[in-house]
């Protein structure tokens, strides 16, 4: 058993590119890509159209499934992320992509509550939250107060 490839990395974020624009629906394993989904039901079905399967999650019980199975190994603090990781905070997971052969998502143009136009560098593809954006690229560091921790699926 060992890592995914950088080959298969870059599948998981292909799959989840193709992902982009599905509203966010709180519906776990019964989400759809184009029709509706959240973040553990579409970051399963991505890792399952990579051909990476594991057993459906929710947000809420990953760590445990993390623990008893071994799938995914949690990347330590001094490696690199790898397209393909999954990011994990409490309450959501997300899917890494450092989007280098990716320009037209790598940045997502923004404004400020004053009205001053910024750009956002991306390095995620997630669902956020009920009412929130479709399912697309976003930046961990927007996301949340504190870093998430980032799991590598082993095969």
């Amino acid at each position: 058993m060992g890592d995914i490839t950088p080959e298969q990395g870059r599948a998981v974020v292909a799959a989840a590119a193709a992902w982009k624009g599905t509203p966010y629906k709180l519906i776990g394993a019964a989400s759809q890509r184009g029709s509706g989904g959240d973040c553990s039901g579409s970051t399963w079905l991505i890792f399952q159209a990579a051909g990476l399967p594991y057993d459906y999650q929710a947000t809420g019980t990953f760590l445990d499934y993390v623990s008893r199975t071994g799938r995914f190994r949690e990347v330590g603090a001094r490696e690199a992320r790898q397209e393909g990781d999954v990011l994990y905070w409490s309450g959501h997971v997300a899917i890494y992509s450092g989007f280098a052969a990716d320009a037209a998502n790598a940045t997502t143009p923004r404004v400020n509550k004053a009205g001053a136009k910024w750009t956002q560098v991306n390095d995620m593809w997630s669902a956020t939250r009920p009412d929130g954006p479709a399912y697309g690229p976003n930046a961990s560091r927007y996301f949340r107060n504190s870093p998430p921790r980032v799991f590598r699926y082993v095969q």
